[in-house]
């Protein structure tokens, strides 16, 4: 070990000799803008922001799902990136975090206009749809746009359909009232029309189309406007991006899979199932039947919930009945002779396992206090510790010290050498004490739960 990590070292040597120059012949640092292809692999991630609703990115037991996310997540994967989205519901509030780098992309149903052409730079359109208006059936339906004078016109704040409307009015002198409703989605509205509470709003057709599989009292059939384009958005100098967006859209509409997922999320009757189903609560915010447990277990160790289920739902699917090849049982695959070695007896009831599971957890936290991490850095050692065992991830921290990687990191520099430990030149080294270990199944199990602990986290509250 000693002979190949001096070769190492010394071609790394060799190599930064080779490449010095004297300070005249140094090239300018360039640095990436934000927002751009270049700052995106450099970075390894895709920062996105989305709209939690039926169509575009919502949690359904346990699972992100949507018409946009299922897209995103697909190009993220195709640039070969991580994927973090956040929820913004204000549209104007979105076009400008993109401009001021906090994201990469606006993946939602988002209009293609004019006016947005001078503020953001557009991909192909993903669907094309027009603005109607929504009314309750059991009223006096309005006719035409002229019916709509001297009416009071409810909108969620912050969306283009605000921007139609004054339009609309100004061009056709309607003296219509727009109200803008805050903290609410579009399904909100929808069912304060449904429930009689409100008289009108503005919505894509496609949206409308879906919502009257499970609301039967709204009409939808005044169209407003012509069909218009929808697509995601980028910063007008992520000129790049834009061409990768565009090229890996050419091929999944060749594919099939982009009407494939339209056909899911805008026309299938899998959305009125979905609407009658308890784990689908934009509001209450419901994971699984466990909630209640998984709440009161998270709060014993002080965890976040939503990260107990994110950990749950890796394990077992939320499946009390789940089994593994090794002995692992129930929710959070408890090992048998674990659960003894803490002393429970009894850990295959679903209370019993998220206990002694929860517990585990804490104890494992509790074995890196010394090294003084970060909070963040902490619950990633733990969870990796609890799939692989604490040895290998104390091996790991150690080969990270001995590589000139900060041991006190996870991401791209105690991870590379769990992910690596099936590797001879690396279980092998002389630092090692518990010897192989199937690393990528850790690397990817860390990585999963960190990614549905941000889905959990932007789409039901704490």
């Amino acid at each position: 070990m000693y002979i190949i990590k001096t070769i190492t070292y010394t071609l790394l040597f060799l190599s930064c000799f080779a490449s010095c120059k004297t300070k005249q012949e140094e090239l300018p640092l360039v640095i990436p803008e934000p927002g751009t292809l270049e700052k995106i692999e450099q970075r390894g991630v895709l920062n996105v922001c989305s709209y939690y609703n039926t169509t575009d990115y919502y949690v359904y037991k346990g699972i992100p799902k949507g018409f946009h996310y299922e897209l995103v997540k697909d190009f993220a994967d195709y640039l070969g990136v991580k994927l973090n989205i956040e929820i913004n519901t204000n549209i104007d509030e979105s076009i400008q975090k993109l401009n001021e780098g906090q994201y990469d992309l606006i993946a939602m149903s988002l209009s293609v206009t004019d006016s947005r052409k001078e503020d953001v730079q557009f991909s192909l359109p993903l669907f094309t749809t027009s603005q109607v208006l929504v009314q309750h059936t059991s009223d006096t339906l309005l006719q035409s746009v002229d019916d709509l004078k001297g009416k009071e016109i409810f909108l969620q704040e912050g969306t283009s359909f605000t921007r139609f409307l004054q339009h609309l009015n100004d061009s056709l002198q309607l003296n219509l009232k727009i109200t803008e409703l805050e903290d609410v989605t579009f399904e909100d509205i929808l069912l304060k029309i449904e429930n009689g509470e409100i008289p009108y709003t503005v919505i894509d057709k496609n949206i409308a189309q879906i919502a009257s599989q499970y609301m039967k009292h709204i009409d939808y059939s005044l169209q407003l406007s012509s069909e218009n384009p929808v697509a995601w958005a980028v910063t007008k100098k992520a000129t790049l991006l834009d061409e990768e967006i565009n090229a890996w859209l050419g091929a999944i509409k060749k594919s099939g899979k982009l009407n494939v997922l339209y056909n899911r999320y805008y026309k299938n009757s899998y959305i009125t199932s979905l609407h009658n189903s308890k784990y689908y609560k934009l509001k209450n915010g419901v994971i699984s039947s466990f909630d209640p447990i998984i709440k009161k277990e998270a709060r014993a160790i002080g965890w976040d919930w939503r990260l107990l289920a994110a950990v749950i739902y890796q394990e077992s699917g939320f499946d009390p009945e789940a089994t593994s090849h090794l002995g692992a049982v129930g929710l959070m695959q408890v090992m048998p002779e674990t659960s003894l070695q803490l002393g429970f007896e009894e850990y295959e009831e679903p209370k019993d396992n998220i206990h002694v599971g929860a517990y585990y957890l804490k104890y494992l936290e509790n074995k890196f206090n010394k090294f003084d991490l970060d909070t963040l850095e902490q619950i990633k050692f733990t969870l990796a510790a609890y799939n692989a065992g604490l040895g290998h991830v104390l091996d790991a921290i150690r080969l990270a010290e001995s590589y000139g990687k900060n041991p006190k990191v996870w991401d791209n520099n105690v991870d590379y050498f769990i992910l690596h430990k099936s590797q001879p030149e690396i279980y092998r080294d002389s630092v090692v004490r518990f010897g192989y270990c199937d690393g990528k199944q850790t690397f990817n199990f860390v990585n999963n739960i960190m990614e549905n602990y941000t889905h959990y986290k932007n789409t039901i509250k704490k």
